[in-house]
């Protein structure tokens, strides 16, 4: 390799680099606008497999809201819906389809979506979570039941899915707790912790807004970003005397019904809980070896790689 390739081989890989280390780093910019996914090809279970064209925020969010956590108190079903919505942004970005079912979100299930859950789909339209610009991959789980004030520590866990739980109150940056279920190292920005579904609806239950919910899990300094496209509505001023949404947990789980005690049934396995193969980690809604993984991978090599071309284009300097 001549110092002219060298050279070349530095002005590609020190970008790279950088926007690897300084995935630890608060940066503060303009935001650019996020565009919307107004529809979205799902891989349905159900015999005989086929790929179906759905309306996101109209069809598919309200369906996975009511299958993935349908019983919960309706500020945790806006978070549900949150997390969805970013879950499949972040899919959709890399693989262009997602799949029906624990390896994904469940899209498909024995009831139809109640109007709490199309209200909550409503009430967050357009809603991700993103962390230093970039969409997260929104990890979430069953977890365990847990009980009020505190919301976690709960022991009853079902789907023993508890341990990929990440509770993140008051934490940020490189502080914020990672999630096995992605791949864990500070330059993964997409893994930023995981949701409990039955803690989310404890919180609810006590009182807690959904943006509050979601930080619990994600941390401080997740952002919420509203997507702009046909399929959003502009977002209007909000009238201080309007509270409806608001009204308080009572009202939200004796809407859900009979069922909004327990997250845990509607909820499932969720996104990404699945056995291990082949050794290696568990496949997850945030795709291990799609992105979650390999933009980590990929940060934590590339200093060695130019480092390695700084030594080799110095010792052909050496050696004139």
């Amino acid at each position: 390799m001549n110092d002219a390739a060298v050279r070349r081989r530095l002005a590609f890989l020190l970008p790279l680099t950088l926007a690897g280390c300084a995935a630890g780093e608060r940066v503060d910019g303009v935001t650019q606008p996020i565009a919307a996914f107004c529809s979205a090809e799902v891989i349905v279970s159900a015999e005989p497999r086929e790929t179906v064209v759905v309306d996101v925020e109209t069809e598919y969010l309200p369906r996975v809201v009511n299958c993935e956590n349908g019983g919960a108190a309706f500020e945790a079903l806006k978070a549900q819906a949150v997390s969805a919505r970013t879950y499949l942004y972040y899919r959709l970005a890399r693989t262009g389809d997602i799949a029906d079912g624990t390896s994904d979100q469940v899209f498909g299930c024995d009831r139809e979506p109640r109007e709490e859950h199309y209200e909550a789909v409503r009430a967050t339209q357009g809603e991700v979570l993103q962390y230093m610009e970039e969409t997260i991959a929104g990890f979430y789980v069953a977890g365990s039941r847990q009980t009020p004030p505190e919301c976690r520590g709960g022991t009853d866990d079902p789907t023993n899915t508890e341990r990929f739980v990440t509770y993140n109150e008051g934490l940020s940056g490189d502080g914020v707790e990672q999630t096995t279920l992605g791949w864990v190292n500070p330059g993964n920005i997409y893994n930023r912790g995981c949701l409990s579904q039955n803690g989310s609806h404890c919180l609810a239950e006590s009182g807690w807004g959904y943006e509050d919910i979601l930080r619990f899990y994600y941390g401080t300094d997740i952002e919420l970003v509203t997507a702009e496209g046909a399929c959003v509505e502009p977002s209007e001023p909000e009238d201080a005397g309007v509270v409806a949404d608001d009204a308080g947990p009572a009202e939200d789980a004796a809407a859900a019904g009979d069922d909004a005690s327990v997250a845990a049934p509607d909820a499932g396995p969720s996104v990404g809980v699945r056995s291990p193969t082949g050794g290696g980690s568990l496949g997850s809604g945030c795709a291990v070896g799609v992105g979650a993984v390999g933009v980590g991978a990929r940060s934590g090599a590339l200093p060695w790689l130019v480092a390695l071309a700084f030594v080799r284009l110095r010792r052909r300097r050496q050696r004139r």
